[in-house]
């Protein structure tokens, strides 16, 4: 009797989002595995699917029942522990199940354009006794075959592969037939995994002992004993040159417990260097998985973890449904970082994803960064996590806000204070290199008064109004709200009121008149990565004097002796459209500043408008810890979170109508329920209000309970998406929003 098995079939689409029945033919009864990817008759075509489940009963008569087709592997790519993971994952996020278990996934699989790498070995005939004869035959009349003869016999004990036989005796593949065709050698394949290198091309930093402190490794004991019932750290690290280290002696320490654990790094390229050094110091029981890597490499590394050929997975966000088996931890390395969250379906918080993974275990989660996030800050507050710090080492950094105000007092309206241009000129004279910093985070399209710093928010969400330019008109784009406009500050009166923000390119204009003998370049998001990385080596190797640039400069392994950054504009990130802008600007000015050689000779400059802001003053100075308690003053009086659980809707088509009169619609259906939930904000524009060609808005929603937010998010399903026959307007969910826009 045929099998029946369940699949989940790579469609992204909502009446396909459930698993589909199909027979498994008598020839696939021994090899057939849950997590497999299998090709299934599908309407009139053939398609890629996941197997999800075995051996099961269906509704459906079997002779209304499909074959599957063929599998592509014979691996499975996860086992039951796993799909229950992208099970709960899809319900939390409402996603599609399929792209939940494709974001997972190494990437080309379901393509087939994977193949194995197959190397080619060459090795002696055991049934020869006597090779001495044989080499003595062919040392004259063939001597490119004793040479590979002569090889093989030196080099018995180990594999040799043909290509490097071939290069030893310098001969070609025809030599090699020859030897075979007299049953001298053999050639065989041998299927073997990718092992990707990573070479970070700054060796000089690599040759650097790895020790801790001795209340470092106190604090590592403490975390490490698995007995101890408290499981779950916020490490806060401080920016101290020695966190990697730690990192890499807790690695150590699980290693040796025979513990599975996974490190995320939310962005590798700013950490190469570190990645290299976990490749040399854990060789064999170390595997990676990010998109550096080729697609080829990834299916390799995958298939290792998921052989229990390694112990720890270092990678990125996608990272943290690597395959072990049994997971014993989770290190999250700045655990504040945006770049955990998706931002793509499915929109899925790698973060969140740890903590399910490892709940109900005897395993640990450390959540690390030198600036936590709020919301793990409020939980280990609250005593759900244990909160230790790394002995920070003392700062002797040099830090200074630089009030605009008073620049534009003393007649100065450019972008580059009177401080900040003597600097930029004494560094270039003693032989330094300077790095100004642009922030493009912000939407670089608030108003704010030159004269007295003030900012023109929304009074309702207290989050900064964006300039739109064609309707000469002040918006917000959580709540809807519009305003002319003004021709004056509203605070102070004064005529300098103007859109913010400035362009690298702009500066750097104003750089070359001031400094014409000086070498300038910029790296932002404009330039192809290739030039990125070219000119970032480049002022690495004292081949740029001032290099001005965004968030993309943000690279560790480029600044050993860096002694000046500045911030050209503080408020740019502080005054965006987003209700984390304050925790996001401290979170910048602490990184930009760990840059710097920690020595009384560097200097950290931040230019603002608003210099007295907690999040500036709090991030220059190491002892003020006062930004946690005023942010979170803040959130809670507006409803933000951790103070509720947010819901951000957007609503787009290609018809600008069709989008607002959907969005509407929407809006008036939720007011129905307002019990349900504590607030609505918009029905709006979204920030980003076109993109793709589609329009764009946006309705936010927040909620005191998960239980309501799960209540309204099926109403809308229900009523908007699964009813909706308009293929043209599409409806977006996004659980625990981070990037708003």
């Amino acid at each position: 009797m045929q099998q029946i098995i369940k699949v989940v079939v790579d469609l992204p689409l909502r009446k396909l989002n459930k698993e589909f029945d199909y027979l498994l033919p008598d020839k696939f009864k021994n090899s057939i595995k849950i997590g497999q990817i299998v090709k299934v008759p599908f309407g009139r075509r053939k398609i890629s699917a996941f197997v999800t489940q075995l051996d099961v009963k269906s509704d459906l008569e079997k002779s209304k029942l499909k074959e599957i087709d063929s599998i592509f592997y014979s691996e499975s790519f996860f086992e039951q522990k796993l799909l229950d993971l992208f099970y709960w994952t899809a319900a939390y996020y409402h996603a599609y199940l399929a792209q939940v278990i494709k974001s997972a996934l190494p990437p080309g699989i379901v393509d087939q354009k994977i193949k194995k790498k197959e190397v080619e070995y060459l090795k002696l005939n055991d049934q020869i006794n006597n090779y001495k004869s044989e080499l003595e035959k062919l040392e004259k009349r063939a001597p490119k075959q004793y040479l590979i003869l002569n090889y093989l016999l030196e080099k018995n004990d180990q594999r040799n592969k043909l290509e490097t036989v071939l290069a030893a005796a310098d001969t070609s593949r025809q030599t090699v037939y020859r030897l075979i065709d007299k049953d001298l050698i053999i050639l065989y394949n041998k299927y073997e995994n990718r092992r990707p290198i990573i070479n970070s091309n700054l060796k000089s930093s690599m040759n650097k002992e790895i020790t801790i402190s001795q209340t470092d490794a106190e604090l590592l004991e403490q975390i490490v004993d698995f007995n101890s019932g408290k499981n779950s750290y916020l490490l806060t690290t401080k920016n101290s040159s020695k966190r990697y280290n730690f990192i890499i002696k807790l690695l150590e320490k699980l290693a040796v417990q025979q513990k599975n654990i996974i490190l995320l790094i939310p962005e590798i390229e700013k950490d190469y260097i570190f990645l290299e050094q976990l490749a040399n110091y854990f060789s064999d029981k170390i595997a990676f998985l990010h998109s550096q890597l080729s697609q080829a490499e990834r299916f390799d590394q995958w298939q290792q973890i998921r052989k229990g050929e390694v112990q720890i997975v270092v990678g990125a966000r996608s990272a943290i449904f690597a395959p072990f088996s049994s997971l014993d931890a989770v290190i999250l390395m700045e655990e504040n970082n945006e770049n955990y969250k998706e931002q793509e379906h499915p929109l899925y918080h790698a973060r969140q994803i740890a903590v399910k993974r490892l709940k109900n275990k005897k395993s640990l989660l450390i959540l690390e960064s030198p600036a936590p996030s709020l919301e793990s800050k409020t939980l280990a507050d609250k005593g759900e996590y244990q909160q230790i710090n790394l002995a920070a080492e003392e700062n002797k950094i040099s830090s200074e806000i630089i009030d605009m105000k008073k620049e534009v007092e003393r007649g100065n309206l450019g972008d580059l204070s009177s401080k900040l241009k003597a600097e930029i000129k004494n560094q270039l004279s003693a032989g330094n290199k300077v790095i100004l910093f642009l922030n493009r985070l912000g939407m670089s399209n608030y108003i704010i008064c030159r004269k007295c710093g003030h900012v023109l928010k929304c009074e309702n969400c207290d989050i900064s109004l964006n300039y739109h330019q064609q309707e000469q008109e002040l918006r917000c784009h959580y709540c809807g709200l519009k305003k002319e406009m003004p021709q004056k500050c509203p605070d102070c009166g004064s005529a300098f009121i103007s859109q913010a923000g400035v362009g690298t390119e702009k500066i750097i204009e104003e750089l070359k008149k001031i400094y014409s003998a000086a070498r300038i370049k910029r790296v932002d998001s404009d330039l192809k990565e290739k030039e990125v990385k070219k000119r970032l080596n480049d002022f690495k190797n004292n081949k740029i004097d001032i290099l001005v640039g965004t968030s993309i400069l943000i690279k560790k392994q480029f600044y050993e002796e860096l002694k000046l950054i500045a911030v050209i504009s503080a408020d740019t990130a502080l005054n965006s459209s987003n209700f984390r802008s304050a925790e996001t600007n401290y979170f910048i000015l602490k990184e930009l500043k760990s840059l710097l050689k920690n020595t009384d000779q560097s200097k950290f400059l931040v230019q603002s408008f608003q210099p007295e802001h907690y999040s500036i003053k709090a991030a220059l100075d190491q002892t003020d810890n006062s930004f946690y308690e005023q942010e979170g003053q803040i959130r809670k009086k507006r409803n933000y979170p951790p103070f509720c659980r947010l819901l951000n809707i957007i609503i787009s088509s290609q018809s600008e109508n069709k989008a607002a009169a959907e969005s509407k619609k929407l809006s008036n259906f939720l007011d129905q329920f307002k019990a349900k939930y504590l607030e609505k904000l918009g029905e709006a524009p979204a920030p980003l209000s076109k993109i793709r060609k589609k329009y764009r808005r946006q309705i936010i929603l927040k909620f005191s309970s998960m239980r309501n937010r799960e209540y309204i998010i099926q109403l809308i399903e229900k009523k908007f998406i699964e009813e909706n026959n308009d293929d043209s307007v599409e409806i977006r969910i996004d659980v625990d929003p981070y990037r708003m826009l």
